[in-house]
């Protein structure tokens, strides 16, 4: 490998590197895949916890192909089975077990109940944008309120839960910087509000019995407890880990999905007036946000067999990081990838909701989320303009390509 290459690899890592990765990724994607990556997972506890070294995978034929071969490319996560963090439901299952939590799942987490939450989403977001306000102001404060507070509505917790979410998220998917010590205490705190909540849920089915249909059940958490596919159901503590999967996966990316897109929008001027001129493109306009700005910029996975990519023998057990920002931005696949193009033919080729098995359960909800939100943004502001302050992006894990802070003139 050339020295300019492992730089490349090296400054992955660093907040500069994690803060715009794009130009790094143009140096590596013709390398790919390359050896010697080092980072944690995401539910890791760095200082507590061990990085892991990986083959990167920069392509988007290379990301595909794994990401698409769950039998050669296991998600099972050993590192964080042995962490103190909880293991994420679905994300870090294989087949068989995967098929069998992913229907019981599906069973109540369903398009129907998503699809309830349109009415609520459209009466909540104008009330935030009222406390938003208009001239300059931070935008992603109002973007984290959208995503924690429909999965409050959406698993039947008390109003005020969603405080904690986005603490919660940032922590686990390493998006903050804390201490070890802070981080295994708010992963603690998390998992046991989730079990006190499921036990409450318990004990209310218990003294008022359900209807047959599990769309009748009022909440996401009493729908999970009533699943049951060929007589299996699940477990207390596999609801816990779904409703945590939710809180640090759903909350955390669609929270930063909004920022991205509100940058679009402001950064897009022209895009912006077609896309308000003609609310039926806000689908494309999304999808083709996500290609270029998605939040998820990669997973890692293992090895299960010796196996050949780009010409390049990864070995049994070999760690590789699938890294879909990447992907997404791959000039073989998406000519003059940095330009937010809303006609390209291909634009659903992205990979930010991932693909194959474990292509994202949640991604109907957040693209209900982002569509009401942008909806509501385009009715209520007639100017969505950048300012001096260029913002702040997320720099402490390349989990994420992301504002923490993002100025925006609203009028």
């Amino acid at each position: 490998m050339s020295s300019t290459t492992v730089s490349a690899l090296e400054l992955l890592t660093t907040p500069r590197g994690i803060a715009d990765p794009y130009p790094l990724y143009d140096q590596l994607r013709a390398h790919s895949p390359v050896p010697g990556y080092r980072d944690w997972p995401p539910g890791t506890v760095p200082g507590a916890d061990e990085p892991v070294t990986a083959w990167a995978l920069f392509r988007y034929d290379h990301v595909l192909e794994a990401a698409r071969d769950s039998t050669t490319f296991s998600s099972r996560d050993p590192l964080q089975e042995a962490s103190s963090a909880p293991s994420l439901m679905l994300v870090n299952t294989d087949p068989p077990k995967h098929e069998v939590e992913r229907k019981l799942v599906s069973q109540a987490f369903s398009p129907r109940r998503v699809k309830r939450l349109e009415d609520w989403l459209n009466g909540l977001i104008p009330g935030l944008l009222d406390e938003l306000g208009s001239g300059e102001v931070d935008v992603m404060s109002f973007a984290a309120e959208i995503p924690t507070r429909a999965m409050v509505r959406l698993l039947g917790l008390p109003e005020g839960d969603h405080v904690r979410f986005r603490r919660w998220a940032n922590a686990f998917m390493l998006s903050s910087a804390l201490t070890p010590e802070e981080r295994i205490a708010s992963n603690e705190e998390m998992v046991a509000t989730f079990a006190a909540r499921l036990a409450e849920h318990t004990a209310r089915i218990v003294e008022q019995p359900p209807s047959e249909d599990i769309e009748d059940a009022g909440d996401l958490i009493s729908a999970l407890l009533r699943a049951e596919v060929d007589g299996q159901r699940l477990t207390p503590e596999e609801i816990v880990r779904f409703c945590v999967t939710l809180v640090v996966a759903g909350s955390e990316t669609t929270t930063f999905l909004i920022g991205n897109l509100l940058y679009a929008l402001a950064s897009e001027p022209e895009v912006a007036a077609r896309v308000r001129a003609d609310r039926s493109l806000l689908p494309l306009f999304i999808e083709e946000t996500m290609r270029r700005d998605g939040p998820p910029q990669r997973l890692f996975r293992i090895a299960t067999r010796d196996v050949e990519v780009g010409g390049k023998l990864i070995r049994k057990g070999d760690w590789v990081a699938l890294f879909f920002g990447s992907a997404n931005r791959d000039p073989a696949v998406f000519p003059d990838p940095a330009r937010l193009d809303i006609d390209r033919p291909n634009l659903r080729k992205q990979l930010s909701f991932g693909h194959g098995l474990h292509f994202c359960l949640g991604s109907s909800l957040a693209r209900l989320e982002v569509t009401s939100m942008l909806n509501a943004v385009l009715d209520r502001y007639q100017r969505i303009e950048l300012t001096d302050d260029p913002g702040t992006k997320q720099s402490a894990s390349l989990l994420t390509h992301a504002y923490v802070r993002l100025p925006l003139h609203l009028s």
